[in-house]
């Protein structure tokens, strides 16, 4: 059996840790952080960009609600259920589009952005969405490492020669590009951050079932909720 260096063993697990440790942070600070409001909104919790940033957002649909998640996201795995509800709540003319969490360089908790491009471009993403987020926050293991992967693929029945032509095919690198371009547009490090009608930007700073009420008041009226 082939058996991996020490020094890489020590620094995949140094930046799982890490990844875990931004993304706690983050949630402690913008979506438990009880801070000052300002007109009964918070600040960090809710962020607006102007009519021409919006304009020029490289989101491709409007009406529409963006969650950019990780599987490596704590939080995001959490509230799967929850945006399951949410989505059931759209009007009919509206969508909510799940995209990961993209840098160009698939480091930090946007290391999985390639699995989740070539999974959704084989149609399966949903699928085996619960199985990416155990095997990289129970489990451990780092779906950015070639090895690994096989192993999950084949531990999940997925064909890997599918998965390898999948992640070669143009619709996939199109979709990193696209989850990147949006990620760096509104300068997005963390997850999880909705992004609705391509100009406000929210974290949850509210159990799930009030949070969602934001959202749709974001999304139907253009405006937080007072």
């Amino acid at each position: 059996m082939f058996k991996k260096p020490l020094p890489l063993i020590v620094w995949t697990l140094f930046v799982i840790v890490i990844s875990s440790l931004i993304t706690t942070a983050y949630f402690h600070v913008f979506v438990l952080g009880n801070n000052e409001k300002s007109a009964g909104v918070d600040e960090q919790a809710i962020r607006f960009v102007t009519a021409e940033q919006a304009e020029k957002s490289p989101i491709k649909e409007g009406n529409t609600i963006v969650e950019i998640f990780s599987y490596g996201c704590h939080f995001c795995a959490a509230n799967e259920n929850n945006i399951s509800e949410l989505e059931s709540r759209l009007p009919v003319d509206s969508k909510l589009i799940r995209i990961h969490l993209s840098n160009g360089q698939n480091t930090g908790l946007a290391s999985y952005a390639p699995v989740f491009a070539t999974l959704s471009v084989m149609g399966i993403e949903q699928k085996y969405r619960e199985s990416a987020y155990k095997a990289v926050i129970k489990s451990n293991i780092n779906l950015n490492d070639q090895e690994q992967l096989k192993k999950w693929l084949q531990q999940n029945y997925i064909d890997v020669q599918e998965y390898e032509k999948a992640s070669q095919s143009q619709e996939s690198k199109e979709l990193l590009t696209y989850m990147t371009d949006i990620s760096r547009y509104y300068n997005i490090k963390a997850t999880p951050v909705f992004i609705v009608n391509k100009k406000w930007l929210a974290m949850q700073d509210r159990d799930f079932s009030e949070f969602s009420n934001q959202l749709l008041s974001l999304l139907n009226n253009d405006k937080p909720l007072e």
